[in-house]
């Protein structure tokens, strides 16, 4: 009996719990700034991610980087991208790793830098005085895009908040793995999504918008 709780005793301290440090951060650009750090949740499978988003979501471009701990399965987004219109959308590539810090070095860039339309098109809209828009007009979806996303919430302007809606295509990734991500990437440019819906992207001949 002796034996055993000493030997117990032993492999609990050649095999302590290590909490995985990872680097974590949110901004507009390629790097973090005013980074800290974050300490992953012991009773979950996690991993640090690094994610890179570039596109247009706005008048201007924007690169946004996020950098966190994120549940391992969520690792298999790799690249994903979202598209509004012809001229508002976003691509972005995630990565993961297993060690401490191993997120603090640049994130990766997306992999595709064209947008070459797949012949499937979903319904488009952007609506700020709504929580729901018809999507009337369909814009093309890209590259790997097959999904039409629904996303409705609020968009904050100042000091005010309005209701919105937007309508558009998604890669599966985004839809299936990254809702997370992409709603973190909405919420930077003050839009808070309550709700996020995909279904099948569809082939037809309607009006582009």
């Amino acid at each position: 009996m002796k034996t055993l709780l000493i030997s117990c005793l032993l492999l609990t301290f050649l095999n302590p719990v290590v909490t995985l440090t990872c680097e974590s951060c949110f901004g507009q650009g390629k790097d973090c700034r005013n980074a800290t750090t974050e300490e992953c949740d012991d009773s979950r499978d996690q991993s640090c991610m690094s994610s890179l988003g570039v596109g247009k979501l706005s008048l201007l471009g924007s690169t946004m980087v996020l950098k966190s701990c994120i549940d391992t399965e969520l690792c298999d987004v790799g690249y994903g991208s979202a598209s509004i219109t012809s001229s508002l959308y976003i691509q972005s590539k995630a990565s993961c790793c297993k060690t401490d810090m191993c997120n603090s070095g640049p994130p990766e860039m997306p992999e595709s830098d064209t947008r070459e339309p797949n012949g499937l098109k979903c319904p488009s809209c952007f609506s700020i005085f709504s929580d729901n828009c018809e999507g009337n007009k369909t814009v093309s979806c890209r590259n790997e895009e097959d999904q039409c996303f629904y996303a409705g919430g609020r968009m904050k302007f100042g000091g005010s908040s309005l209701i919105g809606a937007l309508r558009g295509c998604a890669t599966a990734s985004m839809c299936d793995y990254s809702q997370e991500i992409l709603m973190t990437y909405l919420k930077s440019l003050g839009y808070e999504i309550t709700q996020l819906e995909c279904t099948d992207a569809m082939d037809n001949d309607a009006n582009e918008l």
